[in-house]
């Protein structure tokens, strides 16, 4: 899977990614085992077990205005502005 280049993410961070489908209750949680700063590419420590699109660009001009591509957040760290 891949997300943003450039993140500070690390292995053992955990994730969640949000439902991409008409399915409201497949939203995840998922633990990084390694994540390539560079590229964005990142590997699980297990599979997922629903499908979540995710496109390289937004989707909006092909669906009247909404971006289809799905979540992911960091669910580790906290911020405190």
């Amino acid at each position: 899977m891949s997300v943003e280049a450039g993140l500070d993410w690390v292995a053992g961070d955990q994730i969640g990614l949000a439902p991409t489908a008409t399915q409201w209750q497949h939203y995840e949680k998922a633990t990084i085992a390694s994540y390539n700063g560079i590229t964005g590419a990142l590997t699980l420590t297990a599979p997922l077990k629903y499908y979540h699109f995710g496109a390289a660009t937004t989707t909006a001009t092909n669906y009247q205005g909404l971006d289809m591509r799905g979540e992911v957040i960091l669910l580790t760290r906290n911020i405190v502005i």
